[in-house]
């Protein structure tokens, strides 16, 4: 049976421009209007992030895109013609959230290829929730969890 999950994100990927970590450090340093938008969970954010992330879980985003809702976000409201990345662990789910922003009327939003885990392979800087830098080795040791046996499909 073909993965769905992994078909929503190839669907996806079909209007969705991606950017690869190395070409996203560059545009951060050159591009101060950029808003880096971090849609994983609260957990998974406090852990690490990219500096000056804007974090919208993927929950909420749909109400923090737009006006008059108790999760709107104003600097993402308002945000629909500005150069939007969004960003999760592995590229999967930022795919899927782009896909709803552009949807949504965002003219220029893309999600970070590889996600975290490809930044943080790429040696880049995180800081965690203290505004501490995170340990290169730890991060990739907690990124790379194995999934748990209850988890798998069955043999």
């Amino acid at each position: 049976m073909t993965d769905q999950y992994q078909q929503l994100v190839e669907t996806a990927l079909t209007t969705v421009d991606e950017v690869f970590p190395w070409d996203l450090e560059e545009e951060i340093e050159s591009t101060p209007e950029l808003i880096l938008l971090d849609i994983r969970e609260a957990d998974e954010f406090q852990k690490m992030h990219i500096k000056n992330s804007l974090h919208i879980p993927r929950g909420v985003l749909e109400g923090a895109c737009v006006w008059n809702y108790d999760d709107t976000v104003p600097k993402l409201a308002k945000a629909r013609d500005q150069n939007v990345v969004v960003i999760c662990r592995s590229g999967n789910r930022s795919a899927l959230a782009a896909q709803t922003m552009q949807t949504m009327g965002f003219e220029n939003v893309r999600s970070l290829k590889m996600g975290i885990k490809g930044w943080n392979d790429n040696d880049m800087e995180m800081i965690d929730a203290q505004q501490n830098i995170v340990d290169i080795d730890e991060a990739d040791e907690w990124l790379n969890r194995a999934v748990s046996k209850d988890k798998l499909s069955p043999q």
